[in-house]
């Protein structure tokens, strides 16, 4: 058990050389953080590999192996690394020598924090250790059980795997692994490879992708803060995201939800970033990031595509951004999600959730309560969306006063407002059991809001 184990971490070691080198890539303004690159680049290498996978399989036929595996791991790192000499003139190589002298910087920075800073830093870390382990213990004993069972993600991991491939016909009742035929594989694809590395399906072994898609969340979300954030509410702001019952809740689930919202977390916030001044390169990470959450969730195709269209246009037209920028951004972002639109496309796949991109316009007066009870009162967010809203209304003319902080409230009002009418004005989830889960997507958009305006206000105490 244990050697399978230290497998499953050596496969998940494995897909971040040629994410870190692609977000290495990315960021020519120099302005990304070593620790946003990071953990970033492992989402990037995560996403890049299962896109490989499915490409390399659907349209040569290769069936999943060694020879597939290996080849997806580290075949693009040779194409990015010769980009980045054809601009620097030079390949990062790792240089072992600068490990001993970086990890010496690190602490004698620690050791300059104040004594209370610390203090948290060990709470913090305290409480998501016995949070992951509670979580490991989770998945460990309990399997999956009647959980949705048809649409479980695991399922169509399960049966890929089994099959060696991907069912592609358009009669099986296993197509693309089974239930929602629609669904992208990104998350399915990753289990599939922690399953061959733990040399069989076990859910003990491949639902350990949701506690790292947890983890990795709180470290991208903590490291994607400028320097500018106090250090305390930073920790303070990590702690929140990571205690939300349904974030943690998920990190010990077979669903997508979690992962995809980190890259719409990435995709919105880098967005925010870059019109903040952070530099292009943060434009350039959103596009790509937007590309990697269709190959993630339905949703990203369906509601965060164009929303990102109509956001991108709007600043082209008020020059906060440049045409070669725009044009860069959205070249890139096709360039990567191509394979998946274009199988999509000449398949007819459903662009909504479910087997059916149709919906009725009703009004679902029945679920009003449901939808206040459950977003503001059933601590399923440990009253976020409570504290959100009620700084969105009371400082609304000091967020409206800076464009950065404007455009980021306009994308979390818009994305809430219209998670929410789907259900209360279309007939796509008269089960609610989306309900909760779409809130949860946004759970990281609304902690990031809430951090910057603590920023303002802490500030604006200690300058009075």
């Amino acid at each position: 058990m244990i050697l399978a184990y230290l497998k499953i971490i050596l496969a998940i070691f494995l897909v971040w050389p040629r994410g870190y080198v692609l977000i290495y890539l990315i960021d020519r303004s120099k302005s990304m953080s070593f620790g946003f690159k990071f953990f970033g680049g492992w989402l990037l290498g995560l996403a890049g590999f299962t896109l490989d996978l499915f490409a390399t399989n659907v349209f040569s036929g290769l069936s999943f192996g060694p020879l597939l595996f290996i080849a997806s791991s580290i075949t693009q790192i040779f194409g990015f690394g010769l980009m980045i000499f054809l601009f620097e003139r030079r390949i990062p190589w790792p240089n072992p020598k600068k490990l001993k002298p970086f990890l010496i910087r690190q602490f004698n920075g620690f050791l300059v924090w104040p004594a209370w800073q610390k203090i948290a830093l060990g709470l913090l870390i305290l409480s998501v250790l016995i949070r992951a382990a509670a979580s490991f213990w989770q998945i460990t004993n309990i399997p999956t059980y009647d959980f949705d069972a048809w649409n479980n993600w695991n399922l169509r991991a399960k049966v890929i795997y089994t099959e060696k491939t991907i069912p592609l016909a358009a009669g099986d009742t296993f197509r693309l692994g089974g239930g929602i035929s629609s669904y992208p594989l990104n998350d399915s694809l990753f289990k599939v490879w922690l399953a061959a590395a733990a040399g069989g399906f076990e859910d003990r072994y491949i639902n350990l992708a949701s506690l790292f898609y947890y983890l990795i969340l709180l470290a991208v979300f903590y490291f994607s803060l400028p320097p500018q954030i106090n250090r305390g509410l930073k920790l303070l702001a990590a702690y929140l995201l990571s205690s939300l019952p349904l974030v943690y809740f998920h990190s010990q689930v077979p669903y997508a939800d979690l992962l995809f919202s980190i890259f719409l977390f990435l995709s919105v916030a880098s967005l925010f970033y870059y019109l903040a001044g952070r530099g292009n390169s943060f434009y350039y990470f959103s596009g790509i990031a937007l590309a990697f959450s269709i190959w993630t969730k339905n949703e990203g195709l369906s509601i965060i595509l164009p929303l990102m269209i109509i956001t991108t246009v709007t600043l082209l037209i008020l020059k906060k951004v440049q045409l070669k920028h725009f044009l860069l951004s959205w070249f890139f972002a096709a360039l990567t999600i191509a394979p998946w639109l274009f199988f999509r496309t000449i398949n007819n796949l459903y662009f909504l959730s479910g087997d059916s991109s149709t919906f009725n316009l009703v009004f679902n007066s029945q679920f009003i309560v449901e939808i206040i009870s459950s977003i503001f009162l059933r601590s399923h967010f440990n009253f976020l969306w409570l504290l959100v809203f009620m700084v969105m209304i009371l400082n609304f003319k000091g967020i409206w006063s800076e464009f950065s902080r404007r455009y980021l409230l306009i994308t979390l009002a818009a994305l809430f407002l219209f998670y929410n009418v789907v259900i209360l004005f279309t007939d796509k989830a008269l089960d609610l059991s989306a309900l909760a889960r779409i809130n949860l997507q946004l759970a990281p958009l609304g902690v990031l809001f809430l951090t910057f305006f603590f920023q303002d206000f802490f500030a604006k105490i200690k300058g009075s």
